[in-house]
């Protein structure tokens, strides 16, 4: 239910609101990078809709809710509640027209239990180009009692009439500690947990994936690798080339060179800014950067945010990844 759903407080507030007040939208779209709560918000809701014993607001400050126990809330945690529908690719990662027809099919029937039936849609994105027409015909004349929720981290990518007719609530990247929380609710220590969340990106998808002491060795490794090379241009250029092969490869890269120069920078605030960092990231940082002092570190920090924004921009990545390395030369003084 609503309440276990952990770090989106923005937007179930807004669907709690909906719901408890009888004003949901016919269609949601729920938006956002992956592993940051759509899916389990988009059950949480559908619990919330079907729920046969729901939770009043109460003076003590408890919100309305599904109770999360009853037949229905089980049913649907578990898949298996007949009014609840996951649409997902079947075929060659898509969702078919074939699908959508189906959806469209049912969702005329009456439903089997209380009243509405509830369709989560999830990648939304991935509907082939018929499907997706096909199911703005749905959008166009809903079945009464139907509620639609699309899942997507490509809002972009869905058709601009399908969009125009579903209501958006946008889920950030996961916050530390909310990701942290999670990382222990499933069982992890907090040591892997705190190791994934450094390097998830807000995501938790992205840090149950993860291999925390194998992520925390290949960053430190790709950090160094890119700082030694600083000191030879042809060395410069093949490591551009490696970083800047692809877009997904820069973005990783630059996490990791971002994250380290922070601490690099902590680091030289001086006695201060180091009892903030474990002896062994301060053993790291010093093996690494040896004496360059803050203001060179911060000069390094804005080149990577720079390649960082310019890869926003959709630049070629190994022009980003070179212009960024030659910046953190030059800032550097090496010859």
């Amino acid at each position: 239910p609503f309440r276990d759903v952990c770090g989106q407080d923005r937007a179930v507030r807004l669907l709690r609101s909906a719901w408890a007040g009888g004003r949901l939208a016919q269609a949601y779209c729920f938006t956002g990078p992956p592993g940051v709560g759509k899916r389990t918000t988009a059950v949480a809701l559908a619990q919330a809709v079907k729920c046969l014993s729901p939770v009043a607001a109460s003076a003590a400050g408890e919100d309305p809710d599904a109770c999360g126990t009853c037949r229905a809330c089980t049913l649907i945690a578990a898949g298996r509640h007949p009014d609840v529908t996951l649409t997902a690719p079947e075929e060659k990662t898509v969702i078919t027209i074939d699908q959508i027809r189906g959806v469209a099919a049912r969702a005329g029937l009456g439903a089997y239990e209380g009243a509405g039936k509830v369709w989560i849609l999830d990648p939304a994105h991935e509907m082939q180009e018929p499907a997706a027409n096909a199911f703005l015909k749905t959008l166009e004349e809903p079945p009464t009692g139907s509620l639609f929720i699309l899942v997507t981290t490509g809002f972009s990518a869905l058709l601009p009439t399908i969009r125009s007719r579903c209501q958006e609530v946008r889920f950030p990247p996961l916050a530390p500690e909310h990701l942290r929380t999670i990382l222990e609710r499933l069982g992890r220590s907090a040591e892997d947990a705190a190791a994934a969340v450094a390097v998830a990106g807000g995501s938790a998808e992205r840090a149950l994936a993860m291999n925390a002491s194998e992520v925390r060795a290949a960053r430190a490794r790709l950090v160094e690798e890119v700082w030694s090379a600083l000191d030879s241009l042809p060395a410069l250029l093949d490591r551009a080339e490696r970083i800047g092969k692809d877009r997904d490869a820069l973005e990783d890269a630059l996490e990791a060179l971002l994250a380290f120069t922070r601490d690099a920078s902590v680091a030289g605030i001086g006695p201060s800014g180091a009892a903030l960092l474990s002896a062994e990231r301060r053993a790291e940082v010093a093996r690494v950067t040896g004496d360059a002092p803050l203001a060179v570190l911060l000069q390094v920090h804005a080149a990577q945010r720079e390649a960082q924004q310019t890869l926003a921009w959709h630049a070629q990545p190994r022009y980003a990844a070179e212009r960024m390395l030659l910046k953190m030369r030059q800032a550097l003084g090496r010859k």
